[in-house]
């Protein structure tokens, strides 16, 4: 009587069995299944990708032979569209004597920016600007409230040490002790190298002049009226040291950005620096400083207004 039974147990384990094995199977196979898809929607973001970037580059180009056919003008800040084939690219240029220079701008733009665009407390923003001027000059001596040297620099642990000479590439503000790579993002689109310690009125984003001023709006009012009406509508305001009119012969240096939505509904960005001196050795009319890798973004109307 005990064989029967024993050949019961037998079979109810190896059932057991089947079923642990037919669910560690049905696991591996789950996995498998999500692997492959994303692996399938990594090739197709790759895909994608690559056919904006043809599209971006072909509307940087065009960008760049009409601001050559305008060489001369007064240079001005814009946004514009661009149809090519089924593709509608949006474009925002931006002249870089629209922008902030940290190798010149003054101790109270610097500070205007980083509180109000980089949402920094007034103290901080003060901290922040004394580091960034100890990063830039060529002594050893902290200056300021709060600045920093090479001393504390090794203090802190950090990274890096001060430049002790002016910028080529912004980004190497990233090193400057207290800045966070979430900060500088906030404020890169407001940066470029001019040699200007004041900005265009008629050549800066929209954006920055409603945030240097604190009047929402004012910007996109200022870019919508004749140029020779721009400086008397900023220069009488609380921000006015900040500002100068538009400087005759337009600028040489140029940043644009262009943006295109692709099939997938997603938005994908592409930027350029241009120096539209003449380069007859080139193999261009102008010369092109840096190009970004080609990103995903938000919507163009998020970008523009950070």
């Amino acid at each position: 009587m005990t064989m029967p039974r024993r050949h019961k147990g037998n079979k109810g384990t190896a059932l057991i069995l089947v079923l642990w094995l037919v669910a560690a199977l049905s696991l591996v196979v789950l996995a498998s299944a999500h692997g492959i898809r994303q692996q399938t929607r990594q090739v197709g973001l790759g895909l994608e990708r690559l056919r904006s970037e043809s599209v971006l580059d072909a509307a940087l180009q065009l960008a760049a032979q009409r601001l050559l056919a305008e060489k001369g003008a007064p240079a001005r800040y814009r946004r514009q569209r661009m149809t090519l084939g089924p593709h509608e690219v949006w474009l925002e240029i931006t002249p870089a004597n629209g922008l902030v220079d940290v190798n010149v701008a003054s101790d109270a733009l610097l500070q205007a920016l980083l509180q109000k665009t980089g949402g920094l407390a007034p103290g901080e923003a003060a901290i922040l600007t004394s580091r960034i001027r100890d990063y830039l000059d060529p002594d050893d001596v902290p200056g300021g409230v709060g600045g920093a040297e090479a001393a504390q620099y090794r203090a802190a642990g950090w990274p890096s040490l001060p430049r002790n000479s002016s910028l080529d590439d912004l980004s190497e503000l990233k090193s400057v002790l207290g800045m966070t790579p979430a900060l500088y993002e906030i404020i890169a689109p407001y940066l470029g190298i001019n040699g200007q310690q004041r900005i265009a009125i008629g050549s800066a984003p929209a954006a920055l002049i409603d945030a240097l001023t604190g009047e929402p709006g004012l910007g996109a009012r200022i870019h919508s009226s004749p140029p020779e009406t721009q400086a008397g509508m900023l220069l009488s305001g609380a921000a006015s040291e900040f500002f100068a009119s538009a400087t005759a012969g337009g600028a040489q240096a140029v940043r644009i950005r262009a943006f295109v939505q692709m099939e997938g509904e997603r938005w994908w960005q592409r930027e350029a620096w241009i120096d539209l001196s003449e380069r007859p050795d080139g193999l261009t009319p102008w010369t092109t400083l840096s190009l970004e890798p080609t990103r995903r973004v938000n919507k163009p109307e998020q970008e523009f207004n950070p």
